[in-house]
């Protein structure tokens, strides 16, 4: 995450209000800590994404698509990487989330086959395309319908909306938590991260999908 400066920064206290500088404060925190969604993987696994990408899509084409019906949302899914990148001195990596469109995790499962298919979006920066699910929107048995690169349609159910988990302040077992939804799964599923609420990055919100049906 890059840091924010405010230096420069002049305002009276006649005419901004302490709301107003609460209000842009969380905002400011929302861009650096939107990028934040559960960890890829360490630097060491940087030079191999293509590799591990490849090795997701043996079974499976990449999502290119998400359909979900019951928010009326249709928007597309790019390949998402991550970056080596330095905070407070320390090396370490970062999701790159796509502004216009959703994120397809390279190291994770394609659409519709075995394993934890893991997509990404933003609820506050650029087109905000998760933006209705940390509004609380999406609900338990809602539809996910995702579109693979080869024209194939898989339906997933919704098994669970997690409450907001924290990344602000997280205990290690809230980071474990968060983190153990993107990981491998046995079974076939779909996995959302957000960030929560709708005007800030101070949480995470996760859904989690099942494989019901193909197209």
């Amino acid at each position: 995450m890059s840091k924010i400066g405010f230096r420069n920064v002049r305002c009276s206290c006649e005419c901004v209000k302490p709301k107003l500088l609460l209000t842009a404060l969380l905002f400011c925190m929302s861009l650096v800590l939107a990028a934040c969604l559960v960890p890829p993987p360490d630097e060491a696994a940087d030079s191999s994404q293509d590799n591990m990408a490849q090795s997701a899509m043996t079974n499976a084409a990449p999502p290119v698509q998400i359909t979900i019906p019951a928010l009326d949302l249709d928007v597309p899914v790019t390949p998402m990487g991550w970056r080596v990148t330095e905070v407070d001195g320390a090396r370490t990596t970062k999701w790159e989330v796509p502004l216009t469109a959703a994120g397809w995790h390279v190291n994770s499962g394609g659409a519709g086959g075995q394993g934890n298919v893991v997509i990404s979006g933003h609820q506050v920066q650029g087109e905000a395309v998760f933006a209705q699910i940390a509004l609380g929107e999406l609900s338990v048995d809602d539809e996910i319908d995702l579109t693979d690169a080869a024209g194939g349609v898989y339906t997933y159910r919704v098994s669970e909306v997690t409450d907001p988990i924290p990344l602000v302040g997280a205990t290690a077992e809230e980071t474990a938590l968060a983190n153990s939804y993107a990981a491998p799964t046995e079974d076939a599923r779909l996995t959302l991260l957000t960030g929560w609420p709708a005007d800030t990055t101070t949480h995470y919100l996760i859904v989690v999908a099942e494989l019901v049906g193909a197209q």
